[in-house]
């Protein structure tokens, strides 16, 4: 399997040079990267970095139940028979892939919903009049997300789906959508599907994205650095919206600066693990893509 490359837009634009980032997955789902058009240099992805150094004791308790319930399908309707090897083999091989598998098809449902939503506020910036079509499969999660928009105080949406990047702090991601507010400030919002949440985690990585906009809305607001201040004008915001029933939590990152150190010491601390996640198998698949660095940072 190769490396799926994809350009996704940078907003907004203040070099013309770099409108847009090329964003690097690994084969199997693996570390993910960005980088600049004619840079050798990787800006990691956010998302890579939270995932592999921030504990999420919730997750693993989600895997044990996964696991649990398929030994249970697999043997419950064999009670009152003799348990044969067989049957164990087959019960717990279902349990090691279950998880996976559950993950796989969440995922596949969250970026769909991803899709439909950006749909649609494209179709608001553009005043296009698009009729979205709603699967089955996603209505409760369309009508989540009216009923979070409704409560929202959104007057204007101006993108949705792009990249942003930090210079100073060699990180990149993928904003959801940019609003801005009936109050006067920009939202940063970032969507999450499932049944519970929003989890500090998420803070941090909204937070990340917010910190990486700063500067370019700054510039596109001709104000000066020293008269900006980040965290008056810009509102990081974790959107839960319900796969399941129409329902939802949003919850304003009311600490950013915190949530932003957070994050940062998680890239500190990622680098001083000696990049988990970055295996020689995974250097090899990105060697093409840049200069990585031949001795990785060590704390012994």
């Amino acid at each position: 399997m190769a490396n799926k490359v994809v350009n996704v837009e940078v907003f907004p634009v203040i070099d013309e040079e770099r409108t847009y980032l090329h964003q690097i997955t690994g084969p199997r789902g693996g570390l993910r990267a960005y980088q600049k058009p004619g840079s050798n240099d990787p800006l990691w992805s956010v998302t890579t970095i939270i995932d592999r150094t921030v504990a999420k004791p919730a997750l693993m308790n989600w895997y044990n139940k996964q696991g649990r319930a398929a030994v249970a399908e697999k043997l419950t309707p064999h009670i009152g028979e003799k348990l044969t090897e067989e049957m164990l083999s087959q019960a717990l091989a279902e349990a090691a892939k279950r998880p996976e598998k559950t993950k796989d098809e969440a995922a596949n449902l969250g970026t769909r919903a991803h899709d439909l939503i950006s749909t649609y506020i494209t179709s608001r910036i553009e005043d296009s009049g698009i009729s979205v079509v709603v699967p089955p499969d996603l209505q409760a999660v369309w009508d989540s997300f009216h009923e979070w928009e409704e409560t929202a105080g959104i007057d204007r949406y101006i993108k949705t789906e792009f990249a942003v990047y930090s210079e100073v702090w060699k990180y990149a991601g993928s904003v959801d959508a940019l609003a801005w507010s009936r109050e006067g400030k920009y939202l940063v919002l970032d969507w999450k599907t499932g049944k519970s949440g929003p989890y500090p985690e998420q803070a941090m990585q909204v937070s990340a994205y917010a910190n990486a906009l700063s500067f370019p809305i700054s510039v596109l607001e001709n104000i000066s650095s020293n008269d900006w201040d980040t965290w008056e004008n810009i509102e990081p915001w974790v959107i839960r919206l319900g796969k399941d029933v129409a329902e939802f939590e949003a919850k304003q990152v009311t600490n950013p600066q915190l949530a932003l150190d957070g994050f940062l010491h998680a890239m500190e601390m990622w680098y001083s693990l000696g990049l988990p996640g970055l295996t020689s198998t995974a250097k090899k698949e990105l060697a093409e893509h840049f200069s990585l660095p031949e001795d990785i940072p060590s704390v012994w």
